[in-house]
């Protein structure tokens, strides 16, 4: 059974396998090694998408094109401002943020757990918007609709390291508010979050790189943070590129990798998103500047509200390589109907995309409130 299980390539495959049987069950359990050795290599994440009951979420395999027959722990009816190191963010209506690491079982396995931790209140606006449920309609059309408020207060979230089994390690950073500034909190030391770079707004990404913070902002300001003696680095020249709407930071195969999305907004009142191109560079740091890459080789790069991810292709059945995987992750979602919802697949070698997946109307419909965010599931029990 243990060679069985050696062979199996993601925590998906790993849910499976343990409710086959009793003794299967108990092998998966017991084999924490194969456990380890998932968490710390990239996997291919699935897509968390909100179903037809309010306050519950199905995981989507997009290579296979399928929903898993997974159930899950998560129980939400509002959008998740980040997922990393397997945990999701949610800002709560006080403006305290709460994780939680769901796990995902079989459905013919019985057993269920989640796990939350309680953060501290983060820095709440004097004055806010309302919240979705309460929203006006612009100009009377009810397909053009902003969503602002508490739910949004985080742009996106990055933990360093598992709190629960790297707790020393664990520092926990987060661009938040109408202006995008950054902020940070250890999770074994500080009972209030503390700002980085006061004054600095306008951050699109960040990434812990070579035991470094790195941050780039709207303008592509590159820039380095020592969390240690406060001192902030202009890492790299702006870049002569067109503006993009949307920057992801990854490492990928211990390379550090900026990913620029062009969006056009369209419409009436422009808000009708559609991504059109993407460009992506590669940071060299002994002359400190991007060198734009026309091919990610064997890598596929996974982008939206999450901290991106990069795995080997390779590693996987039917994942192609050279690709990005990207979702809808505008802080204003403009439409209750399918029409301009804006996820798919980006190739690199043939600059075409794939859009929608194999998602059917009423789960786009479903998306206003509770955008689809990437993750890795997490076998029950880990």
């Amino acid at each position: 059974l243990d060679s069985i299980l050696e062979k199996l390539e993601s925590s998906t495959d790993f849910i499976k396998y343990g409710v086959v049987c009793l003794s299967w069950h108990h092998v998966t359990k017991d084999n924490q090694s194969k456990r380890s050795k998932m968490l710390h290599h990239h996997e291919v994440p699935m897509l968390l998408v909100p179903n037809e009951q309010e306050y519950s979420w199905s995981i989507y395999n997009v290579l296979e094109d399928k929903f898993l027959d997974l159930n899950s722990s998560i129980s939400y009816n509002k959008r998740f401002c980040g997922s990393s190191q397997g945990w999701l963010g949610v800002v709560n209506n006080d403006y305290t943020v709460t994780l939680n690491r769901p796990y995902f079982t079989s459905k013919g396995d019985i057993s269920d757990g989640n796990t939350s931790i309680q953060l501290p209140q983060l820095f709440p606006p004097e004055t806010f918007l309302m919240n979705p449920e309460d929203l006006q309609v612009i100009e009377d059309d009810p397909d053009d609709i902003y969503v602002f408020g508490y739910d949004y207060h985080v742009k996106k979230i990055f933990i360093t390291a598992d709190p629960l089994s790297s707790l020393k390690d664990c520092t926990l950073f987060v661009i938040y508010g109408q202006y995008y500034e950054l902020a940070c909190m250890r999770y074994e030391k500080d009972k209030t979050w503390k700002k980085i770079a006061d004054g600095l707004l306008g951050f699109e990404d960040m990434v812990y790189y070579k035991n470094q913070l790195y941050a780039i902002d709207s303008s592509s300001k590159f820039r380095s943070i020592d969390l240690c003696n406060g001192t902030i680095n202009w890492v790299a020249p702006e870049l002569h590129f067109p503006p993009a709407p949307s920057r992801y930071l990854v490492e990928s195969c211990g390379e550090l990798l900026l990913v620029e999305r062009y969006i056009e907004f369209r419409g009436p009142n422009a808000l009708e998103q559609e991504t059109t191109a993407f460009t992506v560079l590669k940071f060299d740091l002994d002359r400190a500047n991007w060198i734009e890459i026309e091919s990610l080789g064997t890598v596929a790069l996974f982008v939206g509200d999450n901290s991106a991810i990069s795995v080997v292709a390779s590693n996987f059945n039917r994942c192609p390589a050279n690709c990005i995987y990207f979702t809808h992750d505008e802080v204003a979602i403009p439409s209750r109907t399918d029409k301009f919802f804006d996820l798919g697949v980006y190739s690199l070698e043939s600059k075409c995309f794939t859009l929608h997946y194999n998602l059917d109307r009423t789960t786009f419909h479903r998306m206003f409130q509770r955008p689809p965010i990437w993750i890795v599931p997490l076998p029950n029990g880990h």
